[in-house]
């Protein structure tokens, strides 16, 4: 394995089909227990809350929009594949989140079938493909990259580039204007999906380097073309932005975190344990002792491999491939809002497990050490793939993701206002209040904090109180829309605030054009001064931004039932109920149109679903009393 083999892969065909059923099932089995986790941290927004993934309209947005463009900051990033995908998804199985789930372990296992063809491309060797495949497909330091739905750009990515890469190599083999065509085509997608992708065609020199193979010209400057093509793109179309957050730090400033991020990531290669995300956007000092262990790692490394060089090129490709493939996440070249993150590990984990399945494979090798090495092969794959099992039950719900990472970030406000929004949505308010002075202890100037704190106040009753924080809220942030809107929504439950609802809610649509809660409650204000055409306008505005709002069905609903139109109505409350089916006051109101209507049957029907769910009107029981 001294040298990359040249001529056709030679592989048994059973031995191929063995593979490949290994490798899916492997990543199914791992990541089973994974499809029932819901929405978690940056889910809500490029998922949940994502109108342009609700419309097919919105497929020009995507492409010309960077990440997260629906909400305030834009953010440094443009993956419009990842957001595409989000967009098929939605248009299968709308917000269920278990398809979301299928499609992202599904992206893994496709990944991991690249590196095995890639791998057999490269070296020729079977067993080796086989094993680097299954290290790949079972590690549990790629959690968050396939439990976290918001984490699917990394296997997008990897995806795309192996297989670009695969393609390059068959050309460079057998030529061919299809082929050519899929590699561009692979590249395009893979720098769609992620920027990282960028490092395909420096992979491909390295490899050329490494292995004294002549380039393929015209492939290889069909690829620096596309890449240089994208990068216009990127700065002169899309635009682009600073990745870290606040002042940037300076490059001897983040020379400390690289290196206890290089030491922190082999070590979560070789025991992945204590596997979390927020490490956040540390400096660290010289005097760091972790930071000593990773430069003497790091020269350990390069002087062991640089010395093996040429008579173990197959060593110094992997450990290239690490480095090479880490680089744009390094910190390095330009600051980062976090100094590591274990899914930056999704492309250069691949030299890793190549050198690790050669050392495997080499005791293998040895009569002596046969069985020592089958024992090591699958104690380490069924390790790892107990850890991934275990990994994936903290993704399977807020409280539980929170929870867990706070305890490794005991400092973040930001954690501990998402705990709070987590409890919320299970219906779990009693330590809401608590849950957000922490965060705001924490972070005085944190908005998002302060305005959940007052969301808090108003469920309790303290409209003060909630008044107070949606105004400091404001104050701090006058660009977040949200606060606006709640505020608005304090101020409609109390006498002569309807002048301050209506300007509050115009200036939230102001700041956010997509958001869709703002329309509808201002087409309810609308519909109290008598405008059923300016409601009609915005509640439709609404509905097209978020189908998925029963509310806005609801609302649709009366407004018909006032403008003498039931069979409109009718139509509304059902696609409500579509969206809900436990909304009990649309079953109420449907019942009360069959009465009116003389259906009785159908009136006594809704009404008792109404009551088994809790919303009970004794005057329309009352009512039907005789009818039952």
């Amino acid at each position: 394995m001294a040298q990359s083999p040249s001529g056709p892969p030679k592989l048994n065909r059973r031995f191929l089909v063995l593979a490949l059923v290994l490798i899916i099932f492997a990543g199914v089995c791992v990541y089973a227990n994974s499809l029932g986790g819901q929405f978690v941290w940056d889910d809500e927004t490029l998922v949940k809350d994502n109108p342009y993934i609700k419309s097919w309209n919105y497929l020009p947005k995507i492409f010309t929009s960077r990440l997260g463009s629906v909400v305030k900051e834009e953010g440094a990033f443009y993956r419009p594949m990842q957001i595409f995908t989000y967009l098929i998804d939605y248009s299968i199985g709308r917000l269920n989140v278990l398809g979301y789930h299928i499609v992202s372990m599904a992206w893994h296992i496709l990944a991991a079938l690249s590196v095995f063809g890639l791998i057999q491309i490269l070296f020729r060797d079977g067993k080796l493909s086989l094993l680097t495949a299954l290290l790949f497909v079972v590690h549990p330091v790629h959690t968050e990259a396939v439990s976290y739905v918001a984490g699917r750009a990394d296997s997008l990515a990897a995806f795309f580039m192996f297989f670009s890469f695969i393609l390059y190599l068959t050309h460079r083999e057998k030529g061919g204007a299809l082929v050519l065509t899929g590699m561009a085509a692979s590249f395009i997608l893979a720098l769609l999906s992620k920027e990282l992708s960028l490092v395909l065609p420096i992979l491909v020199l390295f490899y050329h380097y490494v292995f004294k193979k002549p380039i393929d010209k015209k492939a290889f400057m069909i690829l620096i073309g596309i890449l240089v093509g994208f990068s216009l793109w990127r700065l002169l179309v899309i635009g682009s932005s600073s990745v870290a957050e606040g002042e940037a730090p300076t490059f001897f400033q983040r020379l400390p975190g690289v290196f206890i991020s290089l030491a922190s990531y082999f070590r979560l290669l070789l025991l992945p344990y204590d596997l979390h995300m927020e490490y956040g956007g540390l400096l660290f000092p010289y005097t760091q002792p972790q930071m000593y262990v990773g430069v003497v790692l790091l020269a350990l490394i390069f002087f062991y491999v640089l010395g093996r060089k040429n008579r173990d090129p197959f060593l110094f490709f992997a450990a290239g491939w690490f480095f090479i493939a880490l680089l744009p996440s390094s910190n390095l070249l330009f600051p980062i809002n976090a100094y590591m993150a274990e899914h930056w590990l999704y492309l250069p984990s691949v030299g890793f497990f190549l050198v690790l399945a050669r050392f495997l494979l080499s005791l293998y090798a040895q009569p002596k050490s046969k069985s020592l090495a089958v024992s090591m092969i699958v104690g380490l794959l069924v390790f790892y793939s107990v850890l991934t099992i275990r990994q994936n039950r903290y993704w399977s719900n807020g409280i539980d993701f929170y929870k867990r990472v706070l305890h490794y970030a005991p400092g973040s406000s930001r954690l501990y206002n998402n705990l709070a929004k987590a409890y919320h949505d299970a219906g779990k308010n009693e330590e809401l209040i608590e849950l957000l002075r922490s965060a705001i202890q924490l972070q005085p100037d944190n908005a998002l904090a302060h305005n959940n704190l007052g969301n808090a106040y108003k469920e309790a009753g303290n409209f003060d109180a909630a008044a107070r924080s949606y105004l400091e809220a404001i104050r701090i942030d006058p660009t977040h829309a949200g606060p606006y809107y709640n505020l608005s929504s304090l101020y409609s439950e109390m006498e002569g605030k309807e002048d301050e609802v209506i300007a509050l809610l115009h200036k939230a649509i102001e700041l956010s054009p997509h958001f869709s809660k703002a329309y509808n409650k201002l087409g309810l204000v609308y519909l109290e001064k008598g405008e059923l055409d300016k409601t009609i306008e915005l509640l439709t505005r609404s509905m097209n931004l978020n189908p998925d709002d029963p509310e806005v069905y609801h609302n649709f609903g009366y407004v018909y039932i006032q403008a003498g139109d039931n069979k409109k109505a009718k139509a509304m409350y059902k696609k409500a109920l579509e969206v809900n089916p436990s909304y009990a006051q649309v079953y109420h109101d449907l019942s009360i149109i069959y009465y009116n209507e003389g259906d009785y049957r159908l009136a006594v029907e809704y009404c008792d679903r109404a009551v088994a769910l809790g919303y009970t009107d004794p005057i329309l029981i009352e009512r039907l009393k005789a009818f039952r």
